[in-house]
């Protein structure tokens, strides 16, 4: 399908914000009104402005997801869980689901981890302690 400057600006912009409220963009891609993802990647290498839009969108998506893990850890999850006796005898047990809150920040950790490494990747710090700086870290006689 051809697309004209305005649809492909109109269509653009809506993936970009959608992108910036933590969506991805396989998912988005996925909608009846979206273009194929060869299309909306073409979209890309013709136009530097374009490629710079989707790059901030994708840095935003991430700030979405980090607070998104913030309310996950915040706010309670009421579930229940069934458990089974050897004697074939169930118990309900209602309350917080912490396990699958932990799982939910972890995954979306993992992802952030991924998705840009230097802002919410695990850091090595190598420093001196504070040492001083003009003596070597490590001598290697021979």
């Amino acid at each position: 399908m051809a697309y004209s400057k305005e649809q492909i600006d109109s269509i653009f912009n809506k993936v970009c914000s959608r992108i910036e409220f933590g969506e991805a963009l396989r998912t988005i891609l996925k909608d009846n009104e979206m273009p194929s993802s060869s299309t909306f990647y073409e979209w890309l290498d013709a136009n530097k402005e374009k490629a710079k839009q989707y790059a901030r969108a994708t840095e935003f998506r991430g700030d979405a997801i980090f607070e998104e893990m913030l309310n996950i850890s915040d706010n309670i999850e009421e579930g229940e869980t069934v458990k089974i006796f050897t004697d074939g005898k169930t118990e309900i047990v209602t309350g917080d689901m912490i396990q699958h809150r932990r799982l939910k920040v972890d995954t979306r950790k993992w992802y952030l981890s991924k998705l840009n490494p230097k802002k919410y990747g695990d850091k090595t710090d190598i420093t001196s302690n504070g040492e001083n700086l003009e003596q070597p870290i490590f001598i290697i006689k021979k």
